[in-house]
C-alpha cells in the first residue's frame, strides 16, 4: 500500500468557528480544557503562553505511521485534503479532516469542491494505560471525545462513516468504525449552535467548572475591595476547611468548594464577616524575565531591552479559623 502524502508539521492557524476539537470541550468531555478556557481563548483570539502541546505535536507526526498501517491492514487507499472544511449551512462549524479514504488510488476525494469519498479515516494515539476506555476493535467503542469528534466531521463532510485508527502505547494497533448518527449530530449541533451564539459572539462566559476557570474569569482582584460572607458561604468554608484536612480522595471535593468560594468572591480582595477576614484572593507581586523569542530575533547581547512583565497569578488564602 502507498500512503498518498506526507506533511511535515505546520502550526494551522486558526478559522473564525468551532471545530471538531472544540466540540468534545464545549460538552465537557475534553481533558484538555474546560468550556470556559476554550471561550477565553475564542473571545481573546489568544492561546495560554504556557499550554503544552506535546501531545498535539507527536499525534501530528505519528499520523503518517497510522494512516500507513491502516491501508496496510485494511488494502484500501487513504488522501489528505489540507484545506479547511466548512458545513455547507452552518458557516461556525470547521474541521481538518485526517485523510479520506477511497477504493482505489486513483479515485479523487474531492471533485470541483465536492467532497465524493464517503468515509473518512482519524488517527489517533493513545497511552497503553487508557487501553481500557476503548472497547472491541471493529466496534464504534471509542472514547466520547473522539466519538463526538467523528460525529462533527461527518456532518461537515457528509461521508456516512469514519474509521478510527488508534495506535495504544507503542505496538497495539486497532481500528474503530463509527457510523453517522443523525440524532447524535442534532444534539452535537445544537450545544455547539448554543455555545457560539448565546456564549462566544456575545462574549458571555459560560459556568466556571474548575479552579482554573474562575482564575480565568477573576484574573484580577480589585485593590481594598472585600464582600460579606453569607451563610451559605459560610457552610461552604467549613465544609472546605473539613475535605482539605481530610485523605486525597476528597481532592475533588476539595476543588468544587474552593470554585464555590471564588466564584463568590470574583474581583473582590478579601472575604470578610463583620471586621474578620475570612479569606483573601489577590494576586502575587509580578515579575520581569527575558523575553528570549524577541531577544534571539534581535539584539542578542542586549537582554535588558527585551524583558517582559509577567502579572503573578492570584493566590487563595484561607485565614486561621480562630
Amino acid at each position: 500500500m502507498n500512503s498518498r502524502l506526507n506533511f511535515p508539521f505546520a502550526e494551522r492557524t486558526r478559522p473564525l468557528g468551532l471545530g471538531g476539537t472544540d466540540i468534545g470541550a464545549i460538552l465537557g468531555l475534553s481533558p484538555y480544557k474546560t468550556p470556559l478556557e476554550l471561550w477565553s481563548e475564542l473571545v481573546s483570539g489568544e492561546q495560554p503562553a504556557n499550554r503544552d502541546l506535546t501531545h498535539l505535536r507527536f499525534g501530528q507526526h505519528a499520523e503518517s505511521f497510522i494512516a500507513s498501517e491502516y491501508e496496510r491492514a485494511t488494502d484500501l487507499f487513504t488522501a489528505i485534503h489540507s484545506p479547511t472544511l466548512f458545513h455547507k449551512k452552518h458557516g461556525f462549524m470547521f474541521g481538518h479532516v485526517d485523510r479520506f479514504v477511497l477504493e482505489t488510488p486513483d479515485t479523487p476525494a474531492v471533485v470541483d469542491g465536492t467532497i465524493t469519498a464517503n468515509k473518512l479515516l482519524e488517527c489517533k494515539t493513545s497511552s497503553a494505560f487508557s487501553k481500557n476506555d476503548w472497547g472491541e476493535p471493529g466496534t464504534d467503542q471509542v472514547p466520547p471525545l473522539y466519538l463526538v469528534q467523528c460525529a462533527w466531521y461527518m456532518a461537515i463532510t457528509e461521508c456516512q462513516s469514519a474509521d478510527l485508527a488508534v495506535l495504544i502505547g507503542n505496538s497495539d494497533f486497532r481500528i474503530y468504525t463509527i457510523k453517522r448518527d443523525l440524532e447524535l449530530e442534532g444534539l452535537i449541533l445544537s450545544h455547539a449552535q448554543h455555545f457560539w451564539h448565546e456564549h462566544v459572539l456575545c462574549k458571555k462566559p459560560p459556568e466556571p467548572i474548575s479552579v482554573q476557570d474562575a482564575s480565568i474569569l477573576f484574573p484580577k482582584e480589585a485593590p481594598d475591595s472585600s464582600v460579606l460572607a453569607n451563610e451559605e458561604i459560610l457552610q461552604s468554608i467549613t465544609a472546605y476547611r473539613k475535605a482539605c484536612t481530610q485523605s486525597q480522595t476528597l481532592s475533588e471535593e476539595c476543588e468544587k468548594l474552593k470554585l464555590e468560594i471564588l466564584n463568590y468572591m470574583g474581583h473582590a480582595e478579601k472575604l470578610t464577616l463583620g471586621s474578620k477576614t475570612l479569606a483573601t484572593w489577590k494576586c502575587a507581586k509580578s515579575s520581569t524575565r527575558i523575553d528570549t523569542k524577541a531577544l534571539a530575533q534581535a539584539h542578542p547581547d542586549i537582554a535588558s531591552a527585551f524583558t517582559s512583565t509577567v502579572m503573578g497569578s492570584r493566590r487563595f488564602l484561607l485565614k486561621d479559623a480562630s
